[in-house]
């Protein structure tokens, strides 16, 4: 493989140490599922769960069926659980494949059901239930219908209830505590109900809920090594702090002077205000860097943070390099990551283009060259 000027690296040993904090997190007879899907948050679905395999784990958990068949084929024993459902004629695949599906209407409960008596063998599923997010579930006052559904097909085990809280990365907010409520009296007041697994905790609940989270927990954010409601959040204690295990670098293409009152870049958003020496980086928005950074973001060039200038183009950016002296093509910078003694994180760049961290890492990770690396 042809190696790109930008390359994404990905700390396996901080993705095991944080599973491993977030572990020891969990209540006594709680479990960890990890969130692997949008392609592991953009550290690479199949590296990661096995990185988090070989650290304990052996529950996963992906957005959609394509995900869960390649990561099985990948060679991932553990359970597999897919969150967005799966049409009929994907199915099979949850038997093909021992994939377990969470099913959010009665027409899902029907088809599994079928296709497992079609088959003659037995699979297990999870019922999503909406209990504030608005979003996928049967409501919560549906329980009892809903498993009259599942009792009329034997051939499914019922694993577990699931709901989503909308507000866990709000320490303050009182939904969260008010949504655990709403799903504990939904089971207390259900009947005919048997004793399964209850999964409520993202990672704003494992983190700030704890109590609240039931037997299951489904951390996908914190895995990587951030906290849903921002650096802020992170302790300055090293041992007990989650650690970011992305980082993102490019390269000096270019060392130019422009004069005062040269425009720079598409539209001439950023005119010159003195004489100007820019470095242009061979990275746009078409390796995840977002145009909305334009004028906004900043870089680690030895050491010191250059700012961008001008607008982000498809695979180009130019920074301001006047005060940092020295730089020559080829010269390592740094966009997400450590330089130095400073440090360019996935929430500040989320910052500076009105964003998440979490959008940050999908766009970068999945549009670049990945290299998996150990640093202590």
């Amino acid at each position: 493989m042809i190696d790109s000027y930008n390359k994404v690296y990905i700390d396996d040993q901080a993705l095991a140490f944080n599973y491993q904090l977030l572990v020891e997190t969990v209540p006594a007879g709680g479990r960890v599922l990890a969130m692997v899907k949008a392609d592991g948050y953009g550290h690479g679905m199949v590296e990661v769960a096995r990185i988090f395999a070989a650290a304990g784990c052996n529950q996963f958990g992906v957005a959609e069926i394509g995900e869960g068949v390649v990561l099985r084929e990948a060679g991932c024993t553990g359970d597999i659980v897919i969150f967005l459902g799966v049409a009929e004629h994907e199915l099979g695949y949850c038997f093909t494949h021992s994939i377990t599906p969470v099913l959010f209407s009665h027409e899902m409960i029907r088809m599994a059901g079928a296709e497992a008596a079609r088959r003659d063998t037995r699979i297990g599923v999870y019922l999503k239930f909406d209990c504030g997010m608005s979003r996928l579930g049967f409501m919560p006052d549906q329980i009892d219908e809903v498993l009259a559904t599942l009792k009329q097909y034997p051939a499914l085990d019922l694993a577990g209830l699931m709901t989503h809280f909308p507000c866990a990365d709000d320490r303050g907010s009182t939904h969260t505590v008010a949504s655990a409520a709403a799903f504990r009296n939904m089971v207390a007041g259900a009947h005919e109900l048997p004793l399964v697994t209850h999964s409520l905790g993202n990672s704003g609940a494992l983190l700030y809920f704890t109590e609240h989270g039931g037997e299951l927990f489904r951390p996908g954010l914190a895995l990587y090594g951030y906290y849903p409601d921002g650096s802020g959040s992170r302790p300055a204690d090293r041992t007990t702090a989650l650690r970011p295990a992305m980082s993102f670098t490019s390269r000096v293409l270019q060392v130019k002077t422009v004069g005062a009152g040269s425009g720079i870049s598409y539209g001439h958003t950023y005119i010159a205000e003195r004489d100007m020496d820019l470095a242009v980086l061979p990275v746009g928005y078409s390796d995840g860097y977002l145009r909305s950074l334009s004028n906004r973001a900043q870089v680690l060039i030895g050491g010191q943070r250059a700012p961008l200038r001008g607008r982000v183009c498809m695979n180009l950016c130019m920074v301001d390099i006047t005060h940092i002296h020295g730089v020559q093509p080829g010269d390592e910078v740094v966009l997400m990551g450590a330089q130095g003694d400073d440090l360019i994180d996935a929430d500040e760049i989320g910052t500076w283009c009105d964003t998440i961290s979490y959008e940050i890492l999908c766009a970068v990770g999945s549009a670049n060259q990945r290299l998996y690396v150990s640093k202590q």
